[in-house]
């Protein structure tokens, strides 16, 4: 597994500088958030695609992938936003897009299948895109446990939908967190890794909280997967924290090979 640095804590710089401070940092490869400013998808031009992309291949950073979280259910622009997003993911030179929907307003039958309708007509523009979208689950959205994301699979049913597995989601949103990330198996494409006191949605550094990360990365393993785990923060000064939360993230991963 590898070790994704995300541009969406260095907002402070310009894109092409916070590249290049992920990986100063120790990071294998990157998360391009486009909810920056600089990187916002309805300002976005061709030529600062093409300047991310070179300046990724300079610098090896691999994987890396681009995110853009959004309400596509309640929000008609963002929902073409997305769209857009979906069909500029190759131009920046990966097939990987991390998404995730809106926090519940009625949690009703209808909601979800709003959810499973508009995911549908994304899925279906990734696949005439080639692009691989990994859905991410959080506490009370409407796709909000495992269980719910494997229903927006088998209603969706496209190859181009996937997992975005946050790992402290999992474990405050599923009873079983280790059975989860085995359910998803072969469907998880990307993680999201911090650390999670119980019962508090508070991204905290992996070396911190309640979880038991090692199992839940010897679950990813179990399961097959050996793709990016991008270090998921935002309360901290991620260039201050990154060195050591890379080195325990590396010292556990070593543990499990």
């Amino acid at each position: 597994m590898q070790i994704l640095g995300r541009t969406q804590p260095l907002a402070k710089y310009p894109v092409l500088r916070a590249l290049e401070v992920i990986k100063a940092l120790g990071f294998d490869g990157v998360e391009i958030c486009l909810e920056n400013g600089d990187m916002a998808p309805g300002t976005l031009t061709p030529e600062i695609i093409v300047a991310v992309r070179k300046q990724v291949a300079e610098l090896g950073l691999k994987p890396f992938s681009i995110s853009y979280h959004v309400d596509y259910l309640y929000s008609d622009a963002d929902f073409e936003l997305s769209k857009t997003v979906i069909q500029m993911t190759p131009k920046f030179g990966t097939n990987l897009f991390v998404f995730s929907g809106p926090a519940k307003r009625t949690g009703d039958a209808a909601e979800f299948a709003r959810m499973v309708e508009r995911t549908r007509e994304l899925a279906e523009m990734a696949e005439r895109s080639s692009v691989i979208m990994a859905e991410e689950f959080e506490p009370n959205f409407v796709v909000g446990t495992t269980a719910q994301l494997l229903q927006l699979f088998s209603e969706v049913s496209s190859p181009a939908l996937a997992a975005n597995m946050d790992l402290g989601h999992v474990f405050l949103c599923d009873p079983d967190p280790v059975a989860a990330i085995l359910d998803v198996g072969d469907r998880i494409v990307h993680c999201h890794i911090e650390g999670m006191a119980a019962g508090v949605h508070d991204h905290l550094l992996p070396q911190e909280g309640d979880m038991d990360l090692k199992a839940y990365l010897e679950a990813l393993n179990s399961a097959g997967y050996d793709g990016p785990l991008s270090l998921d923060l935002y309360k901290h000064d991620y260039e201050v924290v990154a060195p050591d939360a890379i080195a325990y993230i590396r010292g556990l991963l070593a543990e499990i090979d």
